[in-house]
């Protein structure tokens, strides 16, 4: 090695250590689980919190993944329909039918999983009183 080789390229030449074979997380793989565990009962208000959000997820997530799969299930049928078509009035109410279900099962199921996003009244009063 040079004997000008500064204390910055030696450190950098130093293997370092991978991330997850460190500390404690290498020795026992429950432990993160049980300071989890140990969570609630020290922030019970957090706790409550995050319940709350991650129950609002799931529901969005639900209703959207729903939403998909029925908007899936009327493009399939609407090519069906279009693909049955002999006449160009035919092939324009197809269109315009399958165009009016769209929007109208867009804004209904759009407004479902919106509904999520309000607050329900027992947490309003909550909010006002602190």
């Amino acid at each position: 090695m040079n004997a000008n080789t500064t204390e910055d390229e030696k450190r950098e030449r130093r293997p370092r250590p991978e991330p997850g074979l460190t500390g404690a997380a290498a020795d026992g793989v429950g432990e993160p689980a049980a300071a989890a565990s140990r969570i609630p009962s020290i922030f019970p208000e957090w706790q409550k919190s995050i319940e709350s959000t991650r129950h609002l997820y799931a529901a969005a997530l639900k209703d959207g993944l729903s939403l998909a799969a029925s908007s899936l299930h009327e493009q399939a049928s609407f090519l069906r329909n279009l693909a049955d078509s002999k006449t160009p009035s035919e092939l324009l109410k197809c269109h315009l039918d399958f165009a009016e279900k769209f929007w109208s099962k867009s804004f209904s199921e759009g407004s479902k999983i919106l509904d999520h996003l309000k607050p329900s009244p027992s947490s309003a009063v909550r909010q006002a009183t602190h």
